[in-house]
């Protein structure tokens, strides 16, 4: 949403993130998720990339449609937001691998502008 912060603490949280990776994720053009370490899809995606060990979380475009995401650029970053390594939507699947950000905490404003906003349109 335009000029809200969707998280309050993105900067905090994650202080070597890419000026522009952290203005996309605010604006909703991204999306940013933990990984799940525990899952067997991320332990075999680690014998293929090995410096996946180093992510904690994964930067994905929300708005491909799902037949295109071979297309898609995962963004991985470690848990102080420094690059860890890309890898495409044709060298492996987001799906199963994702949990939610518990330690980004939505900004009342973004939860304010949510509660007035449907589908684009926003009453005030």
């Amino acid at each position: 949403m335009l000029g809200i912060e969707k998280y309050d603490n993105l900067k905090e949280v994650m202080p070597n993130l890419m000026p522009v990776l952290r203005d996309a994720i605010q604006s909703e053009f991204l999306e940013i998720k933990k990984i799940n370490k525990e899952c067997e899809k991320y332990i075999a995606s680690c014998s293929h990339f090995p410096e996946l060990v180093k992510a904690e979380y994964v930067i994905f475009s929300q708005h491909i449609k799902k037949n295109e995401h071979k297309y898609e650029m995962f963004v991985f970053i470690d848990a102080e937001g420094n690059m860890v390594s890309h890898i495409t939507g044709a060298e492996m699947e987001l799906y199963g691998l994702l949990d939610s950000c518990a330690n980004l905490h939505v900004s009342e404003e973004y939860v304010e502008k949510q509660t007035h906003c449907h589908d684009g349109e926003c009453r005030h």
